[in-house]
């Protein structure tokens, strides 16, 4: 049960994320590559458009659309189809929020750009937010009573801001990882329920729910959720044997859930490639198998993790620190971490294009939080936590101020231009 203090604080933290969603997005305007509907963002969104306004009919759309929203989906001509790579799970997580918009429009009586109105823009930094603050709500509630709520705040704080999480959810949101972190933190949540709060049926109905809407968010998290879930089942194996009635119980609660989230997916790869099931990514796919670029992932700056994300160094001292207590979990937090690490290197594109820092681990920030908030509770010198958190504010302050003269691509010569970082933070 929450406290009427986090509560408040709870609604502050929404209120002041939101606020600096629309403040920075208020300088863009809309149909650039700065707005919350363009791109791969476009991409997601779609789906709603499509059905609510234009019948998946291509040539009903506004005249160029694709094209003013930076092709992050296609009207093909031809054949009068939209065609969109990305999957349906972040439309579906929007599905609120653009009706809530659609509503507004009405009554303003906004006629042109349906679905991509400037209110439309809106509602995607609010979905964002939305589920973001919902996702941090969920961590801060399985946290539970081990730790004391400044602990669980300061974590809190550092997720956000001491990874480049605060980027994707103010200057990209639109893109899946706010959304992922929410259903990850959901995973995270419904996993320690069960296995150590006694939870029953009903818990693995929706974290059966939960596992799916991830693998239709990302794809590639039918193998992430699947090792993620080790993170709580490794060191409670008992548990399964003894809770298998409401095992088999919640999964068949979860069948109609489950079917009513994949069918309209199935559906659209019908629709869209002319098969139920279908590779939408054409192209692009694992090139680096036996050559994964893990240093460019982990190190580089051009989309390095560590660089602008350095509360993945508190996580490395966690990991050791927690070897000691829980070898189980901590050998599956770790396999789930060197896992990411060595699929985004095997990826055609390691650093996953334009972005600030590498956008791939955000959503596992719930099951890194294990190891980082058992480390912080052992810091026991008070001369060792002031120095720390003195470096480490300051290190916050730059990498925000990076965020906001950064423009959202690396234009660098290659991955390791150490000088266009140095010019981007006004060094040189």
């Amino acid at each position: 049960m929450l406290r009427r203090t986090d509560k408040f604080i709870f609604l502050s933290i929404f209120g002041l994320l939101l606020f600096l969603n629309f403040n920075r997005h208020s300088k863009h305007g809309s149909f650039n590559y700065h707005g919350e509907l363009y791109a791969d963002k476009a991409g997601y969104h779609v789906f709603l458009p499509a059905l609510f306004y234009y019948d998946f009919d291509a040539s009903r759309f506004p005249e160029d659309m694709d094209w003013k929203t930076g092709t992050g989906f296609k009207l093909d001509k031809k054949t009068n189809k939209v065609l969109t790579k990305y999957p349906i799970g972040v439309a579906i997580l929007e599905l609120p929020f653009f009706t809530l918009g659609a509503g507004i429009d009405a009554l303003l009586g906004t006629k042109d750009n349906l679905g991509y109105s400037p209110v439309q823009h809106k509602m995607i930094g609010l979905a964002t937010i939305f589920y973001a603050v919902l996702g941090l709500l969920l961590l801060f509630k399985a946290f539970g009573k081990a730790y004391k709520p400044r602990l669980k705040y300061l974590v809190l704080f550092l997720l956000v801001f001491g990874s480049n999480f605060f980027f994707y959810i103010t200057r990209d949101a639109g893109l899946s990882h706010g959304y992922s972190f929410f259903v990850f933190a959901a995973i995270f949540y419904f996993l320690k329920k069960f296995f150590e709060e006694n939870g029953d049926w009903k818990t693995i109905t929706l974290l059966t729910t939960m596992m799916v809407l991830g693998c239709l968010i990302r794809p590639i998290n039918v193998l992430f959720i699947g090792i993620a879930s080790f993170v709580f089942i490794a060191p409670n194996l008992n548990v399964l044997i003894h809770k298998k009635t409401a095992l088999f119980k919640g999964f068949l609660w979860a069948v109609p859930i489950v079917l009513l989230l994949l069918i309209p997916q199935l559906l659209y790869y019908k629709y869209a490639f002319g098969d139920w099931f279908a590779y939408s990514y054409n192209d692009e796919r694992f090139l680096y198998w036996f050559n994964p670029k893990l240093a460019r992932v982990w190190f580089a700056p051009a989309n390095g993790l560590v660089l602008y994300s350095p509360i993945y160094l508190i996580f490395v001292i966690g990991l050791w620190q927690y070897w000691k207590i829980n070898k189980l979990q901590t050998g599956a937090i770790a396999f789930l971490f060197l896992s990411i690490s060595y699929l985004y290197a095997s990826w055609w594109t390691p650093g996953l294009g334009c972005g600030y820092g590498h956008r791939g681990f955000i959503e596992f920030l719930p099951f890194f939080s294990i190891p980082i908030i058992f480390s912080l509770k052992q810091f026991k010198h008070k001369w060792f936590i002031g120095i720390s958190a003195i470096i480490g504010t300051l290190y916050i302050v730059v990498l925000v101020l990076f965020q906001y003269k950064y423009d959202g691509c690396w234009y660098g010569n290659g991955y390791w231009d150490w000088q266009e970082l140095l010019l981007i933070l006004g060094i040189k």
